[in-house]
């Protein structure tokens, strides 16, 4: 209760008992000195106006009530309950949460989940970093025009399909996770299946030229009985596959550290097309791993794309890291490429399907056609082996590391160039295409 408010009380209730001046014999004065007494009734003129109330100090610098006595002996103690206002957004804090647990801000501990934004108190103020811009409104790309040439050592190179089969061949022989999925969707349901396992059975199903596509492909590798399979391999169960968040670091962190990054492909260019009869129609699998996360990225079908055209990639469909925010690779970040020319737009879709509703079931992000967690590796390899087994697909494969000591610097914007260079035969034409991929990022204390 406010102050001003606690002495009108007092002083209402003493005017009440003063009313009748020195006109009336009635009246009683107070006397403060007898006031703190606190002296019982003896009969004694009495010490307060019973009913009176005083302002009082407590603890913290907040005002109470002191009343006085129903007999007017004295004053009784002083009652803290209702405090000012200014009194709560003061009082000194218990260290403690709605909980009860003790509020680890504070305790001069810089731990993992603190930074210098969330508690400068354990981790000292935030240093402003002059070299990356701020994250405010940094999702939409800058114009990007400086060429970060040092990245362009990757070549998307030609995948065989005997290369292709034997990879798919070495994955079923291995057991590998992403080959126990395929053929747990592929096979009749069993109990306390993954949901992984489940939203992949369901998109096949909706899909059954998918569904029989990847039958034909898997029987070609070596794959037999489908239960005899998955007796021997058993698939992930539920809690073997887990989603990873993203999350910012916390700890002490010096100015730039951890720059945050997103990586799109912007635009494909066909300097000369494989078939000279047909236009082609690429699509990629691209996968992106740091050291705490990990996104795959499905790009959309191209339309079909003549020699000397170009297809830019809308943005929402082309970002292969950061696809929910920029984040922070916290250590070199590897990129595997895995585009394929298609003929067979029914395998897509379906492919399409199933990894979009699996992710989200198994607990990923999902965002349009690419999701966010920790085991991409399990289909990123499978998928394009075993989609380019059928039809006149062609695979193309190629990968990098993006080294963490360049990321600060790629946070201004940078592009480079993933190129498949032609290969001349004499039955065969010429193909030499190339991705633009674009870099751009900030900093959570950037300028």
């Amino acid at each position: 209760m406010p102050t001003h408010r606690l002495t009108s009380i007092a002083c209402a209730a003493l005017l009440s008992a003063c009313a009748g001046g020195e006109d009336d014999p009635s009246a009683t004065s107070f006397d403060p000195s007898a006031a703190s007494t606190g002296a019982e009734d003896t009969g004694e003129t009495p010490s307060c106006v019973p009913g009176a109330q005083l302002s009082c100090a407590c603890p913290g610098g907040a005002d109470g009530i002191q009343p006085c006595n129903a007999d007017g002996s004295g004053l009784g103690a002083c009652e803290c309950s209702e405090v000012s206002d200014s009194a709560d957004s003061t009082a000194p804090s218990t260290g403690a949460d709605e909980t009860g647990d003790p509020d680890p801000c504070g305790d001069s501990v810089c731990a993992e989940d603190e930074s210098c934004d969330v508690c400068p108190q354990d981790c000292g103020e935030c240093v402003p970093c002059t070299s990356a811009p701020s994250c405010e409104g940094a999702l939409i790309p800058p114009v990007i025009d400086s060429h970060a040439d040092g990245l362009d050592n990757v070549q998307m190179m030609y995948v065989a399909p005997d290369e292709a089969l034997s990879l798919v061949a070495e994955l079923i022989e291995d057991g590998a996770p992403g080959m126990r999925v395929i053929v747990a969707a592929l096979d009749e349901p069993q109990a306390d299946e993954h949901p992984f396992v489940v939203a992949v059975r369901a998109a096949l199903e909706a899909n059954p030229e998918a569904t029989a596509a990847l039958h034909r492909q898997l029987a070609a590798a070596g794959l037999g009985h489908l239960r005899s399979y998955r007796d021997a391999n058993p698939e992930p169960r539920p809690d073997a596959i887990t989603a990873t968040p993203q999350r910012r670091a916390g700890g002490v962190e010096q100015p730039c550290e951890n720059p945050r990054l997103r990586i799109r492909v912007a635009q494909i260019d066909i300097f000369e097309e494989y078939d000279d009869v047909t236009n082609d129609v690429v699509y990629c699998l691209i996968s992106a791993e740091g050291s705490e996360a990990s996104e795959l990225r499905l790009t959309p079908l191209t339309p079909e794309l003549d020699e000397g055209s170009s297809y830019a990639f809308p943005l929402a469909s082309g970002v292969v890291w950061g696809q929910q925010d920029l984040v922070a690779p916290k250590g070199n970040l590897a990129l595997t490429y895995n585009c394929i020319e298609s003929d067979d737009l029914s395998v897509y879709n379906g492919l399409f399907e199933a990894i979009g509703s699996a992710a989200d079931a198994a607990g990923g992000i999902e965002g349009d056609s690419g999701w966010v967690f920790d085991t991409v590796g399990i289909l990123a390899d499978l998928l394009p082996a075993v989609l380019s087994l059928d039809g006149d697909d062609h695979l193309f494969n190629g990968a990098q590391i993006v080294p963490a000591d360049m990321h600060l610097s790629l946070t201004q914007g940078a592009f480079w160039n993933v190129r498949r260079s032609y290969e001349s035969g004499l039955f065969g034409s010429d193909w030499d295409w190339q991705l633009r991929m674009e870099v751009w990022g900030c900093h959570d204390n950037g300028q």
